[in-house]
Parts: structure tokens; C-alpha cells; sequence
């Protein structure tokens, strides 16, 4: 297999594994709105050679589990132009395109979007003096958003 087709099947399976959560007997857009209606939604982006989005991956596999039950968690991949194109797709059909299409160039980003695609809370890059993620100020936005849905 050539890099191309490599990368093909990767993206391929990144798309099934983000839309995997919504598959159902409606369609896909109905289901997200549905879901993303009914309790607050965290939208991550993220790229592949982002050396923060990497830092972060732990901080956000923990809150994942900690939130899952009570927030949605949307990732979505600017690595390359063709995952660009599928997440600016995705952030379209979550009512949050125009801040997706203003935030694209921002891997790292983590967004809090309440009912009908009103943003919460976003932060780009969130860390504290020592270089850690701030944790705290995740978690700080995520009650919030929980206490006003």
C-alpha cells in the first residue's frame, strides 16, 4: 500500500469511529441534533502534528470518562485539508459552522456548545505557568454548562 491509501483508510476510519455515536435508524444530522440538544456538547479540534493536542489527550481522555454520561464529546480533525473539509461537514450540522470555519486554524481548541449551537465556552490552549493543561478549567466550564442545560 502506498502512504495515500494509508491515509485514506486512516481518515476513513476516523469518520466511522466520530459518527459511530449518531448511527441510528434516522439519519445521522437528526440524530446528532437530538443528542446535541439534549445535554451540552464538548467539540475538540485537533491535528494530527499538533504537539498541544497531544498534551492534551490525556487531560481530555479523563474528563471523557468522567463527563461521558452527562456531555457529548465531538472531536474534530484538522490535520489535512481533506479532514478539514469532513469536520467543517460536521461542525455545519452541530449549528456551529461559522465558529468552526473562524477556529479551523486553531488545533487545540476545546468548545462548549450548548442548545441550539450557542457556544459556552472556548479556550485555545489552556495551560497553566508550569505547561500543564489546566484541568480545573475545563471541569469549571463543563459544570457550567451542565448547570445551564
Amino acid at each position: 500500500m502506498n502512504n495515500q491509501t494509508i491515509r485514506m483508510a486512516v481518515i476513513a476510519f476516523a469518520v466511522v469511529t466520530l459518527l459511530a455515536p449518531f448511527a441510528s435508524t434516522t439519519t445521522a444530522q437528526n440524530t446528532t441534533s437530538e443528542k446535541s440538544s439534549a445535554k451540552p456538547t464538548v467539540i475538540l479540534l485537533h491535528a494530527d502534528w499538533c504537539g498541544a493536542c497531544k498534551k492534551l489527550a490525556p487531560t481530555m481522555t479523563e474528563l471523557k470518562e468522567q463527563y461521558g454520561d452527562r456531555l457529548n464529546f465531538i472531536e474534530l480533525d484538522v490535520t489535512n485539508e481533506e479532514t478539514t473539509r469532513q469536520a467543517s461537514a460536521k461542525a455545519r450540522e452541530l449549528g456551529i459552522g461559522k465558529f468552526f470555519e473562524a477556529n479551523k486554524k486553531n488545533s487545540s481548541l476545546v468548545a462548549v456548545v450548548g442548545a441550539q449551537g450557542k457556544i459556552l465556552f472556548h479556550t485555545h490552549y489552556s495551560i497553566n505557568r508550569q505547561g500543564s493543561f489546566e484541568r480545573a478549567t475545563y471541569v469549571s466550564a463543563f459544570d457550567k454548562a451542565l448547570a445551564q442545560s
